[in-house]
C-alpha cells in the first residue's frame, strides 16, 4: 500500500483530480507487490512551488513505500509518470519531480509490520 502525494501549481477540477488518480494508480501496477487499489494519493493542486525563487509551473511526487523494490521497476514507474504528467497536465520533463521513499517498517492493520 503505497501513499502518493502529489502537488503541482497548476489548479485542477474535481474530475481532473480524479482522472489523474486513477493514471497515477494505473502506474502502480508496474511496482511489484503494490496493488493500485490499495495506493492512497493525496493530491495538492493551485500550490505555490517555487524555483530559484520564483513562482514555477511544476510538479512534484512523492511515493512512500514498504520494502526496497527493483530498481528496473522503479524505473518504469517514474518513466509512465513522466508520460502521464505530460499527457494529462502538459508538464514537461524539466517541471515534474519524484522521490520514491522507502521504509523498514510500516504500521498497517492494527500493528508495525
Amino acid at each position: 500500500m503505497p501513499f502518493l502525494h502529489f502537488s503541482t501549481t497548476k489548479a485542477l477540477t474535481p474530475p481532473q483530480k480524479a482522472a489523474l488518480s486513477a493514471g497515477i494508480a494505473d502506474c502502480v501496477r508496474l511496482l511489484p507487490g503494490k496493488p493500485a487499489d490499495r495506493a492512497m494519493i493525496r493530491i495538492d493542486a493551485g500550490c505555490e512551488i517555487y524555483r530559484g525563487g520564483e513562482l514555477a509551473e511544476c510538479a512534484f511526487l512523492e511515493t512512500v513505500f514498504q520494502k526496497p523494490l527493483p530498481i528496473e521497476a522503479q524505473r518504469a514507474y517514474i518513466e509512465a509518470l513522466y508520460a502521464l504528467m505530460k499527457e494529462q497536465l502538459g508538464l514537461e520533463i524539466p517541471q515534474v519531480y519524484f522521490a520514491m521513499v522507502d521504509l523498514d517498517t510500516w504500521g498497517s492493520r492494527g500493528t508495525l509490520h
